[in-house]
């Protein structure tokens, strides 16, 4: 399949995520701007969350649950809410923003990287030699076991404090996305 008919293709179901709620509302607009240059087009994307994962065992994503997932700042008392309903291993998790996109050709794809590094993302680079798909991502993580079987491992000052690295590191990750949205705007111009 050629670039353009590929592009048309990941659009359209772009537009169809877009319509049904499955998109990040907070980062369309660098999905549209990326979009609207000839080159790129994305292929997925998160603009970062802070959530409360019950899993059976360590790493056991599967059947894990999410017992509450905040793609903005959140307050205490609603990642207290979500940990007291953990009944396996809880975890508060912070994950930064991840950008899929594919580029025309390596050229594109390298020039997405430096802007990408420029902006602050320093995990990025090609995932994937098809179609020379970029991840673009940031180093600001959290993942803490924070209950075992319904019970709260961590004091309430404790989970405090680690909900307060999350919002800030979630703060941190989301200003990157700015910076990432005002380069890729002065290149369009």
């Amino acid at each position: 399949m050629n670039w353009v008919e590929y592009k048309r293709k990941k659009l359209e179901g772009y537009t169809l995520a877009k319509e049904r709620g499955e998109v990040d509302e907070d980062i369309i607009p660098l999905l549209d701007l990326i979009n609207s240059f000839d080159c790129f087009v994305t292929t997925s994307s998160c603009s970062g969350r802070i959530g409360i994962l019950d899993m059976p065992e360590f790493g056991d994503k599967v059947e894990a649950k999410f017992l509450g997932k905040w793609h903005d700042m959140v307050e205490f008392k609603d990642v207290l809410k979500a940990v007291r309903r953990g009944q396996r291993v809880v975890w508060l998790i912070m994950y930064p923003p991840i950008i899929h996109i594919a580029c025309r050709d390596l050229s594109c794809a390298e020039e997405l990287i430096s802007i990408a590094n420029k902006s602050g993302f320093r995990r990025s680079g090609i995932i994937s030699l098809k179609n020379w798909v970029v991840e673009i991502t940031s180093l600001e993580r959290l993942e803490l076991p924070v209950a075992l079987n319904g019970e709260i491992i961590l004091s309430e000052s404790a989970l405090k404090i680690m909900v307060d690295f999350a919002n800030r590191k979630l703060a941190k990750s989301k200003e990157k996305l700015k910076r990432l949205y005002k380069a890729l705007e002065e290149l369009k111009v």
